[in-house]
């Protein structure tokens, strides 16, 4: 057998298979024939390395070797686009760009992926490189984690240069899927799908359901033709992007007065809406209108000059092409500048880059920072200090930047998280989407996990807020939990702003957090994933005291908790981690001799709370006086051996109503179950 031979006829039959199911969505042979050739293809390299191609279908599956993004610069322009919101100003710049072109013009629209920009590179048809697009000028070579993207061709029959511009996306379906096997690790597709595109090792690239659309071809050498193109408009561009096996949205219209060329398009793509150009407005609000139909998120529509000749001439800014512009479903409330990023570091050691931008007024409020959740989320807007940027404020509170509107005219770039701790000097170290300090030590670390027990919602510590929980840290007061409970309040009398009766409070409010239920104690630990209802699950269980769970945790049985409704693999390893590691135990046995609960429901301090609520089931709604938040009374109900539920049923025992109660109110009284007040309820409790 002619080894040599053999591959190239393997390689060539396997890509053709590969696009006829990944692409054309029509495979010719069944998956174990597939699979047979595949084989046969990795054996021959492996006992033929030296015949083997580095474009090779093999290579989709990755490698296990650690990858570096060395920076590339690009070939092409890859530039950003302006943006319109409405439909009227888009029918404007339609009327401007004609007017400036000073002839008929064709537009082609197309879908904005929510996705990773990426540009493919190819030379003697087959692809030499795929780079992210970075700050515009130049970005990371990830030639190896593209080659696993099954639609993605390795080899095509031009052999002239070209470059692609695409996005690589995950479809919603897929994303569902996957990150329920990782636990909900991943905010969104396009996290997911730029994270992915910087993993070191392409075999874990391969795993992730990646996918690509191509939305423009840049052709040299073979065949080149008008400045270097080797077509003269887009739409053909397109036309041949798909002949030669690239993946092109169907979702696409092309609209032109010029008869003869629409019925061109008509012919060579019947997939595609063509009209004249007075019907795209009405395509646009069309397509808008189809958006959540779709299995992948698009956050637009692009709108694109189709003549090239006419997008020379138009030319465009240091930012974006006069020719084109993004025509965005949800228009931000703000813009602003970025003016610097800051790096914080959690309680259980997330890093969170937190924008910070000049000052702005959005729904009667001045925002001056915005998180940025993760790299991967800078990495997809691309984003860098001195960018124009747009605000929106997420369910009308949370600040977020939303888009980079231009990016910074003197020293563009794409901001990097720094490689250590300026903490404790630890490197960070990446996990999923986000990137970690390990260092337990740390000393931000500390100081996160002391707010968090005092906070409200937790033990709700009242006189230790935030800022006061930073000068005990850094004066040396408090430098761990137990050390709330331990430190001498007093010294604190003739420090600036503590007086003797602010000083008392401290210590009441320090003393009364001593008798919070178990439940309470141990969210407020603040434990990776034992959240307040994961804690509730447990005590459901029969794990209603820490020694309890510390014993379950010792025989590493991952079965033991992984059984308990609403836990799975992941939630399991995370309880042996937590109640086996030794600093935690450390701390529940200091916080133990220190007075604090860690058996459910019948001691509290040194009281014995009687169980005389047990068997009821509550709802509660409104607001109160002497509960808030709510919370609080959930708890003393709990603690009594009652239960809270969340809505109103025939199973419902009492509903607990405040100010302002609504439709639970009503729905009590149409079912005849007693209504109690808060009066009420504190004379029950104190019964």
């Amino acid at each position: 057998m002619d080894v040599e031979n053999r591959i190239r006829e393997l390689s060539a039959l396997l890509l053709r298979h590969q696009y006829l199911y990944y692409v054309k969505a029509q495979p010719e042979i069944s998956d174990a024939e597939y699979d047979r050739l595949f084989d046969e293809l990795v054996a021959l390299e492996e006992g033929y390395p030296q015949f083997a191609d580095e474009n090779s279908p093999t290579r989709r599956v990755g490698s296990d070797l650690d990858n570096t993004f060395p920076e590339r610069r690009h070939a092409v322009p890859v530039l950003s686009l302006d943006k319109e919101y409405n439909t009227g100003e888009l029918a404007n710049w339609l009327q401007k760009t004609v007017k400036n072109a000073d002839r008929p013009l064709g537009f082609v629209v197309e879908e904005k992926m929510d996705g990773a920009s990426i540009v493919l590179y190819y030379r003697d048809g087959a692809l030499a490189a795929a780079v992210t697009r970075g700050d515009g000028s130049r970005g990371n070579d990830v030639t190896g984690n593209i080659r696993t993207v099954p639609q993605v061709p390795l080899v095509i029959a031009d052999k002239g240069e070209l470059a692609v511009r695409g996005e690589v996306y995950i479809a919603k379906s897929d994303f569902e899927t996957y990150n329920k096997t990782f636990d909900d690790k991943y905010a969104n597709p396009r996290n997911l799908a730029a994270g992915s595109l910087r993993n070191l090792k392409s075999s874990l690239v391969a795993q992730v359901p990646l996918k690509i659309f191509c939305y423009e071809g840049y052709f040299r050498g073979q065949n080149a033709e008008n400045g270097g193109r080797a077509l003269n408009d887009h739409i053909h561009i397109l036309i041949k992007l798909r002949e030669l096996g690239f993946r092109v949205s169907e979702n696409l219209g092309f609209f032109s007065d010029n008869e003869e060329l629409a019925a061109q398009v008509r012919s060579l793509a019947p997939g595609f809406v063509v009209g004249g150009v007075a019907d795209l407005v009405k395509y646009v609000e069309e397509r808008i209108a189809l958006r959540d139909s779709l299995d992948y998120e698009i956050d637009g529509l692009v709108i694109k000059v189709n003549e090239i000749d006419v997008r020379e001439m138009l030319g465009s800014t240091a930012h974006h092409p006069r020719w084109a512009v993004a025509f965005k479903f949800d228009a931000p409330l703000a813009q602003t500048v970025l003016e610097d990023v800051q790096v914080q570091v959690g309680r259980n050691g997330r890093v969170t880059p937190v924008a910070i931008l000049q000052p702005v007024r959005i729904a009667g409020s001045t925002v001056t920072r915005a998180t940025l959740h993760n790299q991967e989320y800078i990495d997809m807007l691309e984003l860098g200090p001195g960018d124009l940027v747009s605000i929106s404020k997420r369910g009308d509170i949370i600040p977020a930047v939303e888009d980079v509107v231009e990016k910074a005219l003197e020293n563009p770039s794409v901001y990097r998280l720094p490689e250590a701790c300026q903490f404790c000097g630890t490197r960070f170290v990446k996990d999923g989407a986000h990137h970690f300090c390990k260092n337990k030590q740390c000393p931000e670390r500390i100081r996160r996990a002391i707010t968090y027990f005092t906070a409200k919602g937790q033990m709700d510590i009242d006189t230790l807020g935030e800022k006061t929980v930073a000068f005990l840290f850094d004066e040396g007061f408090v430098r761990c939990i137990p050390d709330i409970y331990r430190f001498d309040y007093g010294r604190l009398l003739g420090e600036e702003g503590f007086k003797e009766k602010k000083v008392e409070n401290f210590k009441q409010s320090v003393l009364e957090s001593k008798s919070r239920p178990f439940k309470t104690v141990l969210t407020a630990l603040g434990f990776e994933g034992i959240a307040a209802n994961a804690v509730s699950m447990l005590i459901k269980n029969g794990y209603d005291s820490v020694d309890k769970i510390i014993e379950a945790a010792s025989r590493r049985d991952t079965e033991v908790f992984s059984s308990i409704d609403g836990f799975g693999g992941i939630m399991a390893e995370l309880m042996i981690q937590h109640f086996t590691d030794p600093d935690n135990l450390r701390l529940i046995q200091e916080l133990k001799e220190l007075g604090l609960n860690f058996n459910e429901g019948q001691v509290v301090g040194t009281d014995l709370v009687l169980q005389s609520m047990a068997g009821a089931t509550w709802v509660i709604t409104g607001s109160f006086e002497h509960f808030n938040p709510r919370s609080k009374a959930a708890e003393e109900i709990e603690r009594r051996g009652g239960k809270v539920a969340s809505a109103v049923s025939a199973k419902t025992s009492y509903v607990l109503a405040g100010e302002k109660a609504g439709s639970k109110l009503a729905k009590a009284r149409e079912l005849g179950i007693p209504v109690v007040d808060e009066a009420q309820f504190r004379k029950m409790l104190e019964e």
